[in-house]
Parts: structure tokens; C-alpha cells; sequence
């Protein structure tokens, strides 16, 4: 019997959310049923993933982050790469893989299409303008494909009822993650308290203000630690604000780690103080471990984090967080409480069985 020839298409070659939604969407899939192939540009540790995986690798040197002439040099390569492959399904990824390769794949007659939402591109912080734009150029992507996975349910009723989406398309699957078996540690008085976060180091994850907050709180508790994971376009300011304020030994930048479970298990609280969001997986990987969440009051976020787990804190209010972060040492029997909730959360509600039963369920449609 013939496999199904599947392609998942990502921007940036990177393994970060969005990838590794991917990752976990395609390790899922039967091996004996499906013949898997992933696009991206080229060069990063997504690549290497995949490889190892032992799926197909596509790249596509064209393919930009910000819009760019070459868009439609990655528009051409999209269509002959899917009419010379002919895939059964493509699945595209995030804004501009959405919108490009969800109309190349509908014109090279590919019989079914799936786009996942990790965040409208569109957000509060844009110019009218460009939100306008990046609204208008969804609404006709949308039109390109069979079915439009959103990973919040408020993103989703946020699409039907601005006619993004049309109803009958749009489904909500909240990303999945794997439990991982771990001994909850007792805090014992005195020990250094450790806020921590895995994340890029760019706008969209409001880094400059978290260092900020940080900063308040280094100046009126001399026990609390913190320990940002990751790099980006903003890794340097970021150091530079650290060592000007003379917190360097409790301020941590450590860059991108490979091994990020590792950390977690270092961590008292986990704190993503984002600007937007789909459904982060870093706070579901940080919840698996049994932490508390402190994060920003915003869509997906707010799907995630309640009073069961955590605290949620109005954005660009940097004394509210900053407050907050200060009062949490004092609260263990709390805290306790919050990481086991935040476990049982991930059983219940954000495991990975759900998430791959209903990605496997799309791509069973309609055969």
C-alpha cells in the first residue's frame, strides 16, 4: 500500500514553539503509513532534528522572516517542490509559510491542506496599517485550505467572528506535551530562590522589561536569582543591561542550551512576561515540571495560567510584576501547590496523546 506523502512546512530553521509543535505533530505519525518530508529555510538545528528523525529535509534558501522580494521566488519554489513531489497533504506553519504555501499547494492541486496558527501575526503593538494588511492577507489564505488548526480557543472565536475563518474550518487543538517523571523537591529555608524562563531573546517575549523587573527585585531581595535561557537579536542589550546594574552574579544569561529540562529542574518560578502569544511551549514544558507560572495577562497565555497554577499580570505593568515576583518567596505552600497543579493540568488538559489523536484525525478526514 502506498504511504501518504506528507509535508510540514516552518519558516526559520529553528526549535523554538512552533517547531517543535512540529516535531511532536510528526513523531506521532506511523512511519508505516506516512512518508514525512519537512521545508525550511536552511542552516539551523531544525534541520539537523529532522535528519535525525530520519524524515525527508527541503530546503528553501528564498525563504525570509520579514516581507521581502524574494517572497515570490519562495512562492515559485513551493509550487514546483509540491508538483514534483506530489504530496497527499501540506501542512504549513505560522504567517508566511501560511499564506505562501497554502495557496502554491492549492493551485498544484493538492488534496488537503491544514495551516496551525501559533499566533496571528497581527498584534496591539503593530501600526493600523499593518495590522489592516496582515488581517486581509489571513482572510485569503484562509480560503486556500481544508482546515485551520488555532492552539487557543480565544484566537480561534476571534477569527469566525472577524470572518477570518469560516466556521466550519477553524479547530482548536491545545499543544500537547510529554509528562516527564520527576521528584518534587522540598524548598528548604535559606536555599537561593531561582526565577527562571526559556525564550527568545526578541520583542514578541518582552525580554528588555522581564531584565527590567529583575532588576527591581535584585535591589530589595538579595536571595532571589534569576536565569534567562536563550538568545536572539536582543541577547547583547540585554547583557549590557545586566552588567550596568551591576547584577551580574544574579542575573544569569547562559545564551540557547540544549538540554532546557535540565534548568527547570533548577527553578523555583517560571516567568514569560510576552507581549502575544499563541500557546507557548515553554510554559507548558515549565508546568510538566511541577512550577509555578508568573506571566503576562494576554491571549494563550491566559488558557494556560490561572489562580490553580499561578498568577497572571496585566502587561506593561512592571510594578505589578515586580511586586508580585517579590512576594512569592514567602508563599511555599502555595507554590506547592501551584506546580502540582500545573502537572495535573498537563495530564489532564496538555498531554501529548489528546494532541497527536486529533492531529492524526485531521489528516484522516475526507480519505
Amino acid at each position: 500500500m502506498r504511504k501518504i506523502k506528507i509535508v510540514h512546512i516552518q519558516l526559520l530553521p529553528l526549535l523554538s514553539g512552533a517547531q517543535n509543535v512540529m516535531l511532536n505533530i510528526l513523531e506521532s505519525l506511523d512511519e508505516n503509513k506516512y512518508d514525512i518530508y519537512v521545508i525550511s529555510k536552511p542552516g539551523g538545528p531544525l534541520v539537523d532534528k529532522v535528519k535525525e528523525f530520519g524524515f525527508h529535509y527541503i530546503p528553501v534558501p528564498s525563504l525570509r522572516r520579514d516581507i521581502s522580494l524574494l517572497d515570490g521566488i519562495a512562492f515559485v519554489h513551493f509550487f514546483l517542490i509540491f508538483r514534483k513531489y506530489k504530496f497527499d497533504i501540506v501542512h504549513t506553519h505560522s504567517s508566511k509559510p501560511g499564506f505562501l504555501g497554502r495557496i502554491a499547494a492549492r493551485i498544484a492541486g493538492v488534496k488537503k491542506i491544514v495551516h496551525t496558527v501559533h499566533g496571528f501575526p497581527f498584534h496591539p503593538y503593530q501600526k493600523k496599517l499593518i495590522m489592516s494588511f496582515y488581517r486581509s492577507v489571513e482572510k485569503l489564505a484562509g480560503l486556500f485550505c481544508d482546515t485551520i488548526v488555532f492552539v487557543n480557543n480565544s484566537e480561534r472565536e476571534t477569527a469566525i467572528a472577524d470572518h477570518l475563518a469560516q466556521p466550519e474550518k477553524a479547530v482548536t487543538i491545545y499543544n500537547g506535551i510529554k509528562l516527564p517523571e520527576i521528584e518534587m523537591q522540598k524548598k528548604e529555608i535559606g536555599d537561593k530562590f531561582i526565577i527562571g524562563s526559556c525564550l527568545r531573546f526578541w520583542k514578541q517575549k518582552n525580554i528588555i522589561e522581564t531584565i527590567n523587573a529583575a532588576i527591581r527585585v535584585c535591589k530589595k531581595n538579595e536571595n532571589i536569582h534569576f536565569i534567562f535561557i536563550g538568545d536572539g537579536e536582543l541577547y547583547e542589550v540585554a547583557e549590557n543591561m545586566v552588567n550596568d546594574s551591576g547584577y551580574k552574579d544574579r542575573i544569569h544569561l547562559p545564551g540557547w542550551q540544549n538540554n532546557p529540562t535540565e534548568w527547570l529542574q533548577k527553578f523555583d518560578i517560571f516567568l514569560l512576561y510576552s507581549k502575544w502569544e499563541g500557546l507557548p511551549l515553554s510554559i507548558l514544558e515549565a508546568m510538566s515540571f511541577g512550577l509555578p507560572i508568573v506571566a503576562s495577562d494576554i491571549k494563550g497565555n491566559n488558557e494556560l495560567v490561572s489562580e490553580v497554577n499561578g498568577i497572571l499580570v496585566p502587561i506593561n505593568d512592571i510594578d505589578r510584576l515586580s511586586a508580585v515576583l517579590l512576594s512569592l518567596p514567602n508563599e511555599n505552600g502555595k507554590l506547592r501547590e501551584w506546580g502540582e497543579n500545573s502537572r495535573k493540568l498537563v495530564k489532564e488538559k496538555f498531554n501529548l496523546t489528546g494532541f497527536a489523536r486529533k492531529y492524526n484525525k485531521i489528516y484522516d478526514q475526507g480519505k
